[in-house]
């Protein structure tokens, strides 16, 4: 038994070789190479997700983002797009009549990536497409302006009275209204 138990703490005690001999720095045991190529960056991109389930659509921004992450793309956004519904009629067999009336809505997801390297690019985009459940369309793209406002839905009221306010600026106005 004790013959055992010291046996026990000299394997604890020089667990491994490397351990006995300290650091040893990572080059000494392979040569660092140094990647003097440039790829070009892409600034901001959209990857926009579509599709009429929800669930799957769902689960795969998930997928996306993570992924992004995971290739060391900085994810600037991750957002949900008021769904698009649409009316869809069937009619009976040889006439006009309305057989079903079903209303289809339209998700719509985007993930918003920047500083991403070009080649790394291609591999998320294979991946995505080997990946992508079925019904969902991914689309890539770079952002623009449109893009943001197409995010938000518009105001009508709102864009009412801005509009008051910018016509209460007119001079002629101000001087019908009695305050010049």
């Amino acid at each position: 038994m004790l013959r055992r138990a010291s046996v026990l703490k000299e394997a604890v005690r020089c667990a491994s070789l490397r351990e006995k001999a300290g650091s040893i720095p990572a080059s000494v045991y392979e040569p660092i190479f140094h990647d003097p190529r440039e790829f070009p960056e892409h600034e901001q991109l959209n990857i926009r997700l579509q599709g009429y389930d929800y669930v799957p659509l769902e689960n795969f921004q998930g997928l996306v983002h993570r992924l992004s992450r995971r290739f060391g793309f900085n994810v600037v956004d991750s957002y949900a797009v008021a769904a698009q519904t649409e009316r869809v009629v069937s009619y009976k067999p040889n006439s006009t009549l309305i057989d079903q009336e079903i209303g289809l809505s339209l998700y719509d997801r985007v993930v918003r990536i920047s500083n991403v390297p070009a080649p790394r690019l291609q591999l998320l985009v294979n991946i995505l497409r080997a990946h992508t459940p079925v019904g969902v369309k991914v689309t890539v793209k770079s952002h623009e302006k449109a893009d943001e406002d197409y995010r938000y839905i518009p105001d009508v009221l709102l864009k009412q009275k801005q509009e008051e306010l910018k016509m209460l600026d007119d001079p002629v106005i101000r001087k019908n209204l009695g305050w010049e």
